[in-house]
């Protein structure tokens, strides 16, 4: 397999001021346009954020770098700011440094959006498992997931589990209990920012992410379960160089952590 190209950033001028965050924008257009999947509008991707931001005006408020930095990533990804779930732009609060930071998550749209792409794709599914839902499952040789929703109260989550299947091969499964599934999201329950998740998505989203670790996949998709919920300071100063204009065809193996 050939190594993907990759995209080189040119970085953000640093400006004595902090520069309106539609000057940066404006001043960030070429480089979204060419992280950007063939046939994507880096005008639409403005127009987009500055949507995001009219929701959300602290976002205005994070610094250049970690801004650029999400807002790069997600294009690379091919993933739209605030549509259909695909991907957030999530202002925070860093205390120790004194400011605000844009962090990008990948919202389990953006995951499946990503994993449909591939003409290797079957099959995929994230589901919460309730106290009350019948739910039974056998790992080996001869594996069982089998899973009924309760009618009415499910009850609290007891599991999480994912399937991910891709053509010409068995599905890849697994199941995690809740603390598994927080200590895998450093400990944290729940959404990022205002992000209302009744479905608990964002933990389903964490399951599917581990066992698309065991499955082929595109570089996008890849790319996508690492840099979720990443500062954008550390995409823009560690990862964003790495971001790569991919084929759609190039593909990478599974591997196990």
């Amino acid at each position: 397999m050939s190594t993907p190209a990759t995209t080189e950033y040119q970085p953000v001028a640093q400006q004595p001021t902090q520069r309106s965050t539609g000057q940066l924008l404006k001043a960030l257009t070429p480089e979204i346009q060419r992280a950007l999947p063939t046939g994507m509008s880096a005008d639409r991707i403005a127009r987009l954020v500055m949507t995001e931001i009219r929701k959300n005006p602290q976002l205005a408020d994070c610094t250049q770098q970690s801004f650029a930095g999400a807002l790069l990533t997600a294009s690379a990804l091919g993933l739209e700011p605030g549509v259909n779930g695909e991907c957030y732009l999530i202002p925070f609060k860093d205390r120790k440094k004194g400011v605000v930071e844009c962090q990008l998550v990948v919202g389990y749209q953006g995951i499946s959006k990503l994993f449909w792409q591939s003409p290797q794709a079957d099959y995929m599914d994230a589901q919460w498992v309730g106290a009350n839902d019948n739910f039974r499952y056998v790992k080996g040789l001869n594996p069982i997931l089998e899973h009924t929703p309760a009618q009415g109260d499910r009850g609290e989550p007891v599991a999480y589990y994912a399937v991910v299947k891709v053509k010409g091969a068995q599905p890849m499964w697994d199941v995690f209990t809740p603390a598994e599934i927080a200590k895998l999201r450093r400990g944290k329950v729940g959404t990022s920012g205002d992000i209302q998740d009744p479905q608990r998505w964002m933990e389903r989203k964490t399951a599917l992410k581990q066992v698309l670790k065991l499955a082929p996949k595109s570089t996008r998709l890849d790319l996508a379960t690492r840099f979720d919920e990443a500062a954008g300071t550390d995409l823009y100063t560690t990862q964003a160089m790495e971001v790569p204009a991919i084929e759609d065809g190039n593909t990478i193996e599974g591997e196990v952590e």
